[in-house]
């Protein structure tokens, strides 16, 4: 697995080749644009500046650090980090930010559009404390926050459940693979490989959901199938997983069952739980397996 640098400039400057998005600033358009993708979510509303890509400031989503709020006053842009103790104050059409009372100059002017702020991704990534890495092969830029990038460690190589919680919240890429559930019901249930967490099945309403993981934490929709028959199958059916795992969330009757499932794909549960009861599980969807090790860790 490729080694994620941080702050890469050649990795940014290549990233000014992006296509312009709906309303951006006019840029002509590769064959294959590059895709940014923040925390694992794909940013389909990014501009191009003066060759620089600009993503949504309010994308940089890390609730443990970073609140944003806007001064009508002054019309200033406030991204405020208590823990850090660090203030930025940023202004539509400059070219500078103002960092706990210091300039730092920008690649390309902050711009406001639409209402919503745009700048730098290397700003971003060296200014806010994220992370940025470029992937000329699949041709995608891949940001996280300072808490984005803790979970992404935990998701290849950390605790089994830990890494299955975050795997299952994960946005998904459809790549053009998006059926719609045709039936009802209030239940989810996902299962596992046994010992992995990097690819699952999650069924919902009748429509069963291939998703893989790759290096970088992007989650990509492989094969889709309706099994009540109605909306059809789209993709390439993966193999049986054989022994594995599951996790079955009935929300409106908040409860949590959880199981095995054997080569012949025979289930047995091994336990049940009523979230109404036990108000500590009330938003645990994944808990730990009694002696199943992880066996997908992938070593950095």
């Amino acid at each position: 697995m490729k080694k994620w640098k941080k702050a890469a400039a050649a990795a940014l400057t290549a990233a000014g080749v992006l296509a312009a998005g709906a309303g951006a600033v006019v840029m002509a358009a590769p064959a294959q644009p590059v895709k940014i993708f923040i925390n694992g979510l794909y940013q389909e509303d990014v501009l191009t500046v003066n060759g620089r890509t600009m993503v949504q400031l309010r994308a940089f989503k890390d609730p443990k650090l970073f609140v944003y709020s806007y001064n009508t006053a002054t019309k200033t842009i406030i991204a405020n980090n208590p823990v850090q103790k660090m203030t930025v104050h940023l202004k539509n059409g400059l070219k500078t930010a103002e960092v706990n009372g210091k300039q730092v100059k920008l690649d390309a002017p902050v711009t406001v559009k639409r209402g919503r702020t745009y700048v730098p991704v290397r700003f971003i990534t060296e200014t806010l404390g994220g992370t940025v890495a470029y992937d000329n092969v699949a041709k995608q830029i891949i940001v996280r926050t300072p808490t984005g990038e803790e979970q992404f460690k935990t998701l290849i190589n950390g605790d089994l459940a830990k890494a299955r919680a975050l795997a299952i919240n994960i946005p998904r890429l459809n790549n053009h693979i998006e059926i719609v559930p045709y039936g009802e019901g209030f239940t989810t249930i996902y299962t596992f490989p046994k010992g992995e967490t990097l690819r699952y099945f999650v069924e919902y309403k009748g429509l069963v959901t291939y998703v893989e993981i790759d290096a970088r934490g992007i989650a990509e929709i492989k094969w889709q199938k309706d099994t009540l028959g109605k909306n059809g199958e789209a993709g390439i059916e993966p193999k049986p997983f054989g022994e594995s795992v599951y996790f079955l969330d009935n929300f409106m009757g908040e409860t949590l069952g959880y199981g095995i499932v054997d080569s012949e794909g025979k289930s047995t549960e091994l336990g049940s739980i009523e979230r109404y009861k036990d108000k500590e599980f009330a938003n645990v969807i994944i808990v730990p397996i009694e002696g199943e090790e992880r066996t997908d860790a992938r070593v950095e």
